[in-house]
C-alpha cells in the first residue's frame, strides 16, 4: 500500500512541470541572459521568477552534473552539486526518467536531459556554479543527446593516430557548424579537454586559430606549411540533416569529423551517419570513410 501511494504521489506531481512554451518542451522558460564569465557572485533569477532551462551534457555518479543552458553564450556552462540535484526536486517529475518511472522519488539524471532550475544566484567560477537551487524539474519533452554523440566522435577521432595528439599542452574543439548552441559547443569541447587531461580547450576553428598566432606558417607568404606546435584542431561539419518527426519516422544527420595538426598530420572521417529515435536518443553512427595526410 505505502509503494502505491509513493508512486500515485510521483505521478501526481509530475503535473507541476506542465505547461508548455513555444518550443513545444513542457516546461516553463525565463528570458535571460547566456551567462557571464566575471568573478564572485551574481544574483539569479530569484525563486519567484520560475525556472530556466538546462541541458545535462555531463552526468556521473557523485559528480556535479555539467550543463548547458539553453541557447545559452559560450558563457553559458554551469554545474549542480549532487547535493542540489538529489534534494532539490521534491519528488516533482523526479520520479521520470524519459518517461519511464522508477517508482520512487529520486530523480535519475541522463545526458540530453533537458531540466527546469530555480535558484536562487550563481557562483562565477568556470563553470559557473548554480546556489541557492530550490526546485528541478525533469522535463519530459526535450530529450536530445546529440551532445554525447558527438563527444563519443570527438573520442573516437582521437583514439586513430594518436601519435597527432600524444604530446599535446591544448586543444581546440570547432562545433560552429553543427546544430548545437554556443553553450553546447562550449561544454562539449570543456568535457572533452577533461576527459584527455587537457586544461587549456578552446572553441576556435582554423581561422580563428591563425588569427590568434596559435598557428606556425598559417600566415601569408610563410616559408613553411601551417602547423600547430602545441595542439590539435577537432572539427565537426554538419552536411545534411533530416527532420523527420512528424512522418513518424527517425530524425538523421550526415557530417564530417577530423583532427589537425599540420597540412600533413590530420585525420578525417568522412560520410558519417546517425539517426535520433524518437525518444531522442542518438544511437550509434556509421563512418562512410576514412581518411589521413
Amino acid at each position: 500500500m505505502k509503494q502505491l501511494f509513493a508512486a500515485i504521489l510521483c505521478l501526481c506531481l509530475l503535473a507541476g512541470c506542465g505547461r508548455t512554451d513555444s518550443t513545444g518542451n513542457t516546461c516553463r522558460a525565463e528570458e535571460g541572459s547566456g551567462g557571464g564569465d566575471v568573478s564572485g557572485k551574481t544574483e539569479g533569477p530569484g525563486t519567484d521568477a520560475g525556472g530556466e532551462l538546462f541541458r545535462v551534457i555531463r552526468a556521473e555518479n557523485g559528480a556535479p552534473l555539467l550543463l548547458a543552458k539553453e541557447d545559452g553564450g559560450p558563457a553559458g556552462v554551469y554545474t549542480l552539486s549532487p547535493a542540489d540535484a538529489e534534494a532539490a526536486p521534491k519528488g516533482e517529475s523526479a520520479a521520470a526518467k524519459n518517461g519511464v518511472y522508477t517508482g520512487v522519488c529520486i530523480p535519475v539524471y541522463a545526458p540530453g536531459m533537458l531540466l527546469e532550475i530555480t535558484y536562487g544566484s550563481v557562483l562565477e567560477t568556470y563553470p559557473a556554479k548554480l546556489a541557492e537551487v530550490t526546485a528541478v524539474h525533469i522535463c519530459p519533452d526535450g530529450f536530445d543527446d546529440r551532445c554525447a554523440l558527438y563527444l563519443r566522435v570527438l573520442n573516437d577521432l582521437w583514439a586513430v593516430d594518436e601519435g597527432l595528439n600524444s604530446d599535446i599542452t591544448m586543444l581546440s574543439v570547432d562545433l560552429s557548424q553543427t546544430g548545437l548552441s554556443d553553450s553546447e559547443q562550449a561544454a562539449v569541447a570543456w568535457v572533452f579537454g577533461g576527459m584527455h587531461d587537457i586544461s587549456e580547450t578552446m572553441t576556435m576553428s582554423y581561422e580563428k586559430l591563425a588569427a590568434e598566432d596559435y598557428l606556425t606558417g598559417a600566415e601569408q607568404g610563410a616559408d613553411s606549411l601551417p602547423y600547430w606546435e602545441n595542439g590539435c584542431l577537432f572539427s565537426i561539419t554538419e552536411r545534411e540533416t533530416g527532420d523527420n518527426e512528424l512522418n513518424g519516422a527517425r530524425n538523421t544527420v550526415t557530417f564530417d569529423a577530423q583532427k589537425w595538426r599540420s597540412a600533413l598530420g590530420a585525420y578525417f572521417f568522412a560520410d558519417c551517419t546517425a539517426e535520433q529515435a524518437l525518444d531522442g536518443h542518438w544511437g550509434d553512427y556509421t563512418v562512410g570513410s576514412e581518411a589521413i595526410s
